[in-house]
């Protein structure tokens, strides 16, 4: 009879717990589907935050290279299309795309954007509306488990500025010998002034107030002319220079570094940008590698590097350049030459703002 009972209350004590099983159930399924929601909630808004910045990018970097509200709002459609948000592309409408004027805050140095009509003359910047609602071109979002909250939907909403900014620029050009080699367009000196000439052209199709300033150097380094909007004085400079000696790259690029920071024309809150051009080897002062991650780590200064003919250490000047934040171009002949210049010219910095 004892052993009866013992079976007996181990069969009740299983039934019980298989009602108490039944009856917990629906509570963690409905925990679990709470927090799959809010997972995917999160992912949908990261997804979001990213397309809307992209599209933005892209647009302000579109407008400052074509100066073009329309160029620029067809590409800040296509690539939010090309990002998607809940496995769909981001669609935008017209009107989701605003175009306006934005300046730091003189006291705060917070950005300010200020919508402008697209005939302004002073737009430099990009607002982006970014949303999966109901009344937008996308729709809104399903959620994974609809039943758990009063809505089967989740309709996010982002915006992103994106504002290209004002540049102080130096231009470090080699005057060594071996710029006098001569080329299809006379010499490489002459291919180089054809090349500042369209670089500064460029400069002066912007709505940006570029400083421009020049360091040349050979076996020395000589700073020029210091920054100012007058690019006729710079191409005067450079169609005045003579080449010879040998190839300081470290010291010019050190020239150009000091001018670019010298408060007396620099701006606090331009982009600073250093040119850096050469066609040969590195053979005398200070190494260009380690000014160049001073410049970009502590100056907060973008160095870029232009080689030019096969002579030239393409491989440390990419260094250079991949030290200085920037990038690195190389030209075989004039045409490529003055393409290099002249995409530097355009790469104008952009930044999302808001």
């Amino acid at each position: 009879m004892v052993k009866k009972s013992l079976l007996s209350l181990r069969h009740d004590r299983r039934g019980a717990m298989l009602i108490l099983i039944v009856l917990c159930l629906p509570v963690v399924l409905a925990f679990t589907a709470f927090a799959i929601n809010v997972a995917w909630m999160q992912l949908t808004r990261t997804e979001l935050r990213t397309a809307t910045d992209a599209s933005a990018r892209a647009a302000s970097r579109m407008l400052s290279r074509t100066q073009d509200p329309d160029a620029a709002r067809a590409k800040a459609i296509a690539v939010a299309g090309q990002n998607t948000v809940a496995g769909a592309p981001l669609l935008l409408n017209n009107a989701d795309v605003m175009f306006g004027n934005s300046t730091p805050d003189p006291t705060t140095g917070a950005w300010v954007f200020t919508t402008q009509a697209d005939t302004a003359s002073s737009l430099n910047g990009v607002r982006i509306n970014g949303s999966r609602t109901a009344g937008s071109a996308s729709g809104p979002i399903p959620l994974l488990f609809a039943g758990v909250f009063s809505t089967g939907t989740f309709q996010p909403s982002k915006t992103a500025v994106a504002s290209h900014m004002d540049r102080d620029v130096f231009l470090v050009l080699d005057r060594s010998g071996s710029m006098a080699t001569g080329t299809p367009g006379g010499n490489r000196w002459v291919d180089l002034k054809k090349a500042v000439k369209a670089f500064l052209d460029a400069l002066g199709t912007t709505p940006q107030d570029e400083l421009v300033g020049l360091t040349t150097y050979s076996t020395a380094a000589q700073l020029d002319l210091n920054m100012s909007t007058d690019y006729n004085q710079i191409n005067t400079k450079v169609n005045g220079k003579t080449v010879t000696g040998m190839t300081a790259i470290g010291l010019g690029l050190q020239s150009g570094l000091n001018g670019v920071l010298d408060t007396t024309y620099a701006r606090p809150n331009a982009a600073k940008t250093i040119v850096l051009m050469t066609d040969g080897i590195h053979n005398t002062g200070v190494a260009p590698e380690g000014i160049a991650t001073a410049a970009h780590n502590t100056h907060n200064v973008t160095v870029h590097t232009v080689t030019f003919s096969s002579g030239a250490d393409q491989t440390r000047m990419a260094t250079v350049a991949a030290n200085g934040g920037g990038r690195h171009w190389h030209a075989d002949d004039q045409a490529q030459l003055i393409q290099a210049f002249e995409e530097i010219a355009n790469n104008l910095p952009t930044l999302i703002t808001e």
